[in-house]
């Protein structure tokens, strides 16, 4: 994946932090971080084809989501 001059930082005004890494290490900082800032977290595990010249050919990653509302990680539920 190329480097991001953003930093992984979204346009979206209340999602402030996106990752996209092979490192299970990264994801778990993420979340441990999100846990004592008392944030929001959503963690999907996503196939993208690694190139032009094989689409058929998919490479794992994790991407993770960090939002300032800790309630916008979550599906929400009607009561």
């Amino acid at each position: 994946m190329p480097d991001d001059p953003t930093g992984g930082y979204s346009a979206k005004p209340r999602e402030t932090k996106l990752l996209m890494t092979h490192n299970i290490e990264d994801v778990t900082r993420f979340m441990e971080g999100a846990e004592m800032l008392g944030t929001g977290l959503q963690v999907r595990r996503v196939a993208i084809p690694k190139g032009k010249s094989d689409p058929y050919v998919f490479e794992e990653w994790w991407e993770v989501r960090v939002f300032d509302d800790p309630h916008l990680g979550r599906e929400y539920k009607p009561e």
